[in-house]
């Protein structure tokens, strides 16, 4: 059972930065978003003759990577980055829009669900996979407005993804003025999905560090 960890904020709230401290050579990153990582020289940590690369939006390939991985007992580490973009994708490719019927849809809710799936029943126990996403917001019956992952279709929002995970961490950038803006993951909800295990971190906002965030997890687990 790998361990699966939402990372949930919108464009520029630091999911990717975050990145940054962790041991390439024993990461691995799924750019389903296809765009450069921004931190420095991160082509020279991250490439395809390292093999802990991959630039790709289509979901068999991102499975077919999973599973490489847990084969590798030096991967400790997977980036999903992001889902939302597997299902936009998937929604704006020609064949799903010249086909008719709901079938596509149920397409892409079996391909969402078996890469979740594959993470917390067939990966190994010691492999931490951060899933990547962005929010949107709902309303309820009273009016009142929350967050939750951001993904297409009526079936997926049915199943709530972030049930699937014990660990969903929201990006949150606090401001003072006068000082630089401090980049952070909270870690207890406020209108969203956010939450933690109990005594897992101590603090409302940890740093947007996910080799800190690792190391917590590891600990906690004793993995």
């Amino acid at each position: 059972m790998g361990q699966l960890v939402f990372i949930i904020g919108k464009s520029g709230s630091g999911k990717s930065t975050s990145i940054r401290n962790l041991n390439s050579d024993e990461t691995i990153i799924i750019n389903t978003d296809q765009k450069a990582l921004p931190f420095p020289k991160f082509n020279s940590k991250y490439n395809d003759e390292k093999g802990n690369y991959l630039k790709t939006s289509d979901t068999s390939l991102v499975v077919s990577k999973l599973k490489e991985a847990h084969k590798n007992p030096n991967v400790k580490t997977i980036i999903i980055d992001t889902l939302s973009r597997l299902g936009t994708d998937y929604i704006m490719s020609s064949g799903f829009r010249n086909e008719k019927g709901f079938d596509k849809w149920n397409r892409l809710s079996a391909n969402i669900y078996d890469i979740i799936n594959i993470i917390n029943d067939k990966l190994r126990e010691d492999i931490i996979v951060y899933v990547f996403a962005h929010p949107e917001q709902i309303s309820d019956d009273f009016g009142g407005a929350s967050e939750r992952i951001l993904m297409p279709g009526k079936q997926l929002n049915n199943f709530v993804l972030e049930s699937f995970s014990s660990i969903v961490l929201y990006t949150e950038v606090l401001s003072v003025h006068g000082q630089p803006n401090e980049y952070t993951f909270r870690t207890q909800v406020r209108n969203d999905t956010a939450k933690t295990p109990i005594d897992m971190f101590d603090e409302v906002n940890i740093p947007n560090d996910l080799e800190v965030v690792s190391q917590a997890i590891k600990e906690y687990y004793e993995l």
